[in-house]
């Protein structure tokens, strides 16, 4: 008996180990403005056949989730009769989660070939799923510190086109999530700019976003002079085209221009960790821009 619970034990932590996150928009080639699109599937393999998933969520004690199952109800905090979906049946078993809890939900892959799925069935906390996009997952993670599991990028190698931001610049802002991190030192993420307006292509260095007043914030400075100055800006939504900005001087003249955040893109010199845990810290901001938005509480310009 022993030796079985050994055994789901190592098979279930060789499953974990090798936990990837996808959304639901990529992976069920839903559009893009589905207000599903960004919910995460955490995969185990990478097959294509032979998929089975659970779906789970939270309602509103935030240390109960729930799944869905084949009771009354359709759901339940015990894991009970618990209900599986394909692939193509993914969808419509999320339109099933109460509409209030959508956003919480969570699709885990669990293993075709095993009659227990127990085992593979929990709800991943920010700091997991932080630790899972960076590479650094364990099934055991403490408390997430931005400095040192989440979108933190670790420069052992070379660090071109890479500078450290003196801890002045954002020490006291409350809440603050750096783009990139190397142990306790925040980094500047360098960028790319096409500036749909101008025609132009120009590199910026993004620091981080927080929240002041209700306000989400970016902090970023042009890269056109060596004494240029960390700035913060509100981000705001342009009512014409629907697109997310924030407003800045980014050129050495007087006055200053829109920048789109479709339009920035992270300089090539990044190392392929370093880009993912980027992206995955910007991929937080948009969703959090998204949540302002629909909150009525992002700027309209």
């Amino acid at each position: 008996m022993t030796i079985r619970l050994l055994s789901d034990k190592l098979d279930v932590m060789s499953h974990t180990s090798s936990i990837k996150i996808v959304q639901a928009g990529k992976f069920l080639k839903l559009f893009k403005n589905d207000t599903l699109f960004a919910t995460p599937i955490f995969r185990i393999n990478k097959n294509r056949k032979n998929l089975q998933f659970v779906i789970v969520f939270k309602l509103d004690r935030d240390d109960v989730f729930y799944v869905l199952n084949r009771s009354q109800m359709g759901y339940s905090d015990k894991l009970q009769r618990i209900k599986t979906f394909t692939a193509s049946s993914l969808y419509q078993g999320m339109m099933t989660v109460p509409l209030k809890s959508r956003q919480t939900i969570q699709i885990l892959q669990v293993p075709s070939d095993v009659k227990d799925i127990k085992p593979y069935i929990s709800y991943y906390e920010p700091s997991q799923v932080d630790a899972i996009l960076s590479g650094k997952f364990l099934a055991d993670s403490d408390v997430y510190n931005p400095f040192r599991d989440a979108h933190s990028a670790v420069f052992h190698a070379e660090r071109n086109d890479v500078e450290v931001v003196p801890s002045d610049d954002y020490q006291g802002i409350q809440d603050f999530h750096p783009f990139l991190t190397d142990g306790d030192q925040v980094l500047a993420l360098p960028c790319s700019y096409k500036d749909p307006i101008r025609g132009k292509t120009i590199t910026i260095q993004l620091m981080g976003w927080y929240f002041l007043d209700q306000q989400l914030k970016i902090s970023w400075k042009p890269h056109n002079s060596p004494r240029a100055r960390w700035r913060s800006s509100i981000l705001a939504i342009d009512k014409k085209t629907r697109r997310y900005f924030f407003q800045g001087n980014i050129y050495k003249e007087k006055g200053t221009d829109p920048v789109f955040l479709e339009n920035l893109s992270f300089k090539a010199s990044l190392s392929s960790d370093n880009s993912r845990a980027a992206q995955a810290e910007f991929a937080r901001l948009i969703n959090e821009v998204k949540k302002q938005e629909q909150a009525a509480l992002l700027k309209m310009r």
